[in-house]
């Protein structure tokens, strides 16, 4: 007798039978569009799973990538976006940013062979190597599954509220200042002496990534 797909897998970092950065790259393995929703995207993440990209774009002019991600310094490298305006020949990818603390991890592809990835991992090196995270995938034979629906609705309703990215919200002083506004907003939602003693350390971290993120 043999045993049935799970419903659910677990997905974590490396002591699992079934790892995020697989099931990730796994997700350009067949054709629609693919969804990707991370509040911290990396460009050494990027580059694990760039081939993947490539390929799933080269393979079919109907395939499409839409890409949702928090617009600062912090959270998002600006040579991704290059990298991937460089190769849309077709117009097939769609970069979007929400600048209201972005912290979803939602990863999606539609299609004859629906896969929906939710939990706890960004696109990151660190995510794939060190970090313990806990995600889970669902496969299902249509993105109408009570399963996926929801999911899919929920990105439809978050592309709706976002804007597309602009080359200029990738120029590393706009990035910096969507850090500086972020970190602002967060710090109204805590107490006077935890913002005096975190504003500098922020303040300077903030400078410091400002220059790493355009190298990662």
């Amino acid at each position: 007798m043999i045993d049935a797909e799970p419903a659910v897998r677990l997905l974590n970092t490396t002591d699992s039978t079934r790892r995020f950065e697989d099931a990730l790259i796994d997700l350009f393995d067949d054709n629609g569009t693919v969804y990707l929703i991370s509040g911290y995207f990396t460009y050494q993440g990027y580059s694990r799973i760039r081939d993947a990209i490539v390929s799933f774009l080269e393979r079919s002019r109907e395939n499409e990538l839409i890409v949702i991600v928090g617009p600062a310094s912090d959270q998002f490298s600006a040579r991704i976006a290059r990298d991937l305006w460089a190769h849309d020949d077709h117009e097939q990818v769609s970069l979007y940013k929400h600048t209201r603390g972005l912290h979803v991890k939602l990863y999606l592809r539609d299609g004859p062979d629906p896969v929906c990835i939710i939990g706890s991992a960004n696109i990151t090196q660190v995510a794939f190597e060190y970090n313990v995270e806990l995600s889970v995938e669902l496969v299902r034979d249509s993105i109408d599954h009570p399963d996926l629906q929801p999911f899919f609705e929920w990105v439809t309703e978050l592309m709706a509220a976002a804007t597309p990215l602009r080359r200029r919200d990738i120029f590393g002083p706009v990035q910096v200042g969507c850090a500086v506004i972020n970190w602002s907003n967060k710090a109204r939602l805590l107490p006077i002496r935890n913002v005096v003693l975190r504003a500098v350390p922020v303040l300077v971290l903030l400078v410091i990534l400002a220059g790493l993120f355009r190298f990662v």
